[in-house]
């Protein structure tokens, strides 16, 4: 539980600036309630010893917009660079600075010959973590918002991350959907700490290659997306999402 605040202004054209303060008390338990400061197979999940990890943050980003629509963009792009500042007060004591940049490219085309262009669409991001580094604060791969193909966190949680995301959006005529195809690719930077499953095996590998098709709806509810994902592992999952995944 917790709260905050942000503060935004524009400071020049097409730039936008936020600075905000985040108070939050994360309490690790299990399935009775109890504090569970690790898991079943002791790996850490708080990093206090108690399971009750206090964080009170400071917070700075800045961002370039020039997309022509933010909900359903088709030309232009977004840069965003952003800083957390943790300050070591209450349980555990975290002294942290979470740095994070992501930026995307929108290029129009008509390979169809369509009337709505298609889109090629490419991401790319990164971040690291100077400091403590609290096991529900790493940065997570695998998954809808990262790299599909993959469950959540599968492929790592760790320190530093680095992202790379191409889509091919292609509208189906004048209705409301759009087609995809899509690849992802995403490395912990071998920063993630050992996590022993089953067996004592280590169950994330650190980096990994997802890519699929999928739809997207333009709804009054917002982009509603649909991914099948295929992993380099052989697996297949099933993503749903409210926005484009970038």
């Amino acid at each position: 539980f917790g709260g905050n605040f942000t503060l935004e202004r524009p400071v020049a054209e097409d730039w936008q600036a936020a600075v905000g303060l985040d108070v939050s008390r994360v309490s690790i338990r299990d399935g009775a309630g109890d504090l569970a400061p690790r898991d079943r197979y002791g790996n850490p999940l708080s990093f206090s010893a108690t399971g009750i990890d206090d964080l009170v943050t400071v917070q700075a980003n800045v961002a370039n917009d020039q997309r022509d629509n933010p909900r359903n963009p088709t030309t232009g792009s977004h840069l965003s660079l952003s800083s957390e500042q943790s300050l070591p007060v209450g349980s555990g004591s975290i002294l942290n600075n979470r740095l994070e940049a992501n930026y995307a490219q929108f290029v129009p085309t008509r390979l169809f010959g369509q009337e709505n262009p298609e889109v090629l669409a490419v991401n790319v991001q990164a971040g690291t973590t100077i400091g403590d580094l609290p096991p529900h604060q790493a940065f997570n791969l695998g998954g809808s918002h990262s790299i599909r193909g993959y469950n959540f966190s599968e492929i790592g949680g760790g320190r530093s991350y680095a992202l790379a995301s191409a889509e091919y959006r292609v509208p189906i005529l004048t209705t409301p959907l759009t087609g995809v195809v899509f690849a992802d690719f995403g490395t912990d930077l071998g920063s993630s700490a050992p996590v022993q499953g089953e067996n004592g095996e280590e169950v994330r590998q650190g980096s990994g290659f997802g890519y699929g098709a999928g739809l997207r709806l333009d709804s009054p509810l917002g982009v509603i997306r649909a991914d099948l994902g295929f992993s380099d592992r052989g697996n297949t999952r099933l993503h749903f999402g409210l926005g484009h995944r970038f």
